[in-house]
């Protein structure tokens, strides 16, 4: 360039000057056209508001069904009998739980793509509108199929949701934003509860109406919430090593363009994968083939469809559910990850005991003992939304949070068909078969005295 101006300025000053205006331009090398891209960081208020709002429609649609569960299966069924409904119901659950896998799964590799802002906004969508409905549905498979992508959408908006906030909040208050985010579930749940105190007389299909009010929750999203600054990096860094002729790439370069789902399980991951993986199968399953049928064992301990009892208590175990975000932070600050997961689950077992083998009938002191169940059975989940995001790289935490936290979901599917099978085994009797499955919190807290410590690559 020196070479060719110094030619040019002898016979034409004016050029010369023109030159002098434009060299910094010509100076500058190129860059990727995303890296050159200037992206506005996301405000860490605005991403919690609206993960936490999507955490709450979360608990809320996937809330219903169970909330319902009786009543919408003896109405499509046409029968009475708690054994066939049980049966039928645990079809169902399998269903949404292996639409949640896959939608994990598929909507995590997804977000590492095209951004978690985006296909956040798309899984609200898709777990909205099929709420909706499910109170067109004419027979139970129809209502199962709604729910499996139900499922889908809300195993996608969960783990990108926990993805996107812990990139998007400094590290110092990090745990505590998370396990505040944890709060979501259980006050959508409480939604839910609410939701049958007003409209379960009218029906149970006018519940799953109202579960349509989380779409208009894309329109916010799509407005205020944008991508972490650790994710355009990320991708930034991808686009070089894309461009890069093969023989100049390094060892990094090759790292970033391997298989997402390759990478999970490379040998540098695959240990705490698997050890994840146990974790969140243990918490998820006993989940759903103990807790979800809490609603349908209080319409059997009552022998009556049971409206206001089955809204109360599960408003207790969203209560204890909140708690366990409000103090779970402190406790894993305290304690720190794996004592913390296995005191929760070792409690979490005693507690469902008390509740299912205490109680005959329905009364008040039966209250604290759902709280409780509700407390210890999700600070795992509230701990493992902060913990798994610090155990892999940018590149590809939302996937490696689809694959570790879902894991479970197919086991889960597979454990609500045997409750329910265990249901028919013991005569109807939905605690004996709550009971059985609840031996499951003792394997997680085995599992958790291997936890591998974070070493995660986000930046302060």
């Amino acid at each position: 360039m020196q070479k060719y101006r110094f030619c040019i300025l002898s016979e034409q000053p004016r050029l010369y000057k023109s030159l002098l205006m434009v060299e910094p331009i010509l100076k500058t090398a190129p860059v990727p056209v995303e890296a050159a891209t200037e992206v506005e960081a996301p405000l860490p208020w605005h991403t919690f508001v609206a993960t936490w709002l999507g955490g709450v429609f979360d608990g809320m649609d996937s809330s219903i069904f169970a909330m319902v569960l009786y009543p919408a299966l003896s109405d499509l069924l046409h029968t009475t009998s708690h054994a066939e409904v049980g049966q039928v119901g645990s079809y169902i659950i399998a269903m949404f739980m292996v639409g949640w896998a896959i939608g994990a799964v598929f909507f995590g590799w997804l977000a590492d793509r095209i951004g978690r802002a985006k296909t956040l906004a798309i899984t609200i969508l898709l777990y909205a509108l099929f709420t909706g409905l499910c109170a067109a549905a004419g027979n139970w498979w129809q209502l199962g199929l709604c729910r499996f992508l139900v499922g889908a959408g809300i195993g996608g908006e969960m783990g990108i949701g926990a993805v996107l906030l812990s990139e998007c909040w400094p590290k110092k208050t990090r745990i505590f934003a998370l396990s505040a985010q944890a709060t979501s579930l259980g006050t959508g749940y409480l939604c839910t509860a609410g939701l049958n105190y007003a409209l379960g007389g009218f029906g149970w299909r006018y519940l799953f109406v109202a579960g349509i009010i989380p779409a208009f929750l894309t329109v916010y999203m799509r407005l205020k919430l944008k991508d972490s600054d650790h994710f355009h990096e990320a991708r930034g860094k991808l686009h070089e090593a894309k461009n890069k002729a093969a023989e100049h790439r390094t060892s990094e370069d090759h790292a970033l363009l391997e298989s997402p789902f390759k990478t999970v399980w490379n040998k540098e991951n695959r240990r705490k994968t698997l050890i994840v993986g146990s974790l969140t199968s243990c918490a998820i399953i006993a989940w759903w083939a103990v807790l979800s049928w809490i609603p349908a064992w209080i319409n059997q301990i009552t022998g009556d469809l049971a409206v206001s009892e089955r809204s109360s208590a599960m408003l207790f175990k969203e209560i204890g559910m909140i708690l366990s975000g409000i103090l779970g932070g402190f406790m894993i600050r305290h304690l720190g990850y794996r004592k913390c997961m296995t005191t929760t689950f070792v409690l979490a077992f005693f507690s469902v005991l008390v509740l299912f083998l205490g109680f005959k009938s329905f009364g008040p002191w039966m209250y604290p003992a759902i709280l409780c169940v509700g407390f210890f059975a999700h600070v795992p989940f509230a701990l493992l939304w902060s913990y798994i995001p610090e155990l892999y790289p940018t590149s590809i935490r939302s996937t490696a949070f689809g694959i570790t936290y879902n894991m479970g979901r197919i086991l889960a599917a597979l454990a609500a068909l045997g409750s329910g099978f265990l249901i028919k085994v013991f005569g109807g009797s939905y605690a004996l078969a709550a009971c059985s499955f609840a031996a499951i919190y003792l394997v997680g807290a085995v599992a958790a005295l291997y936890m591998p410590e974070p070493s995660g690559d986000m930046i302060d």
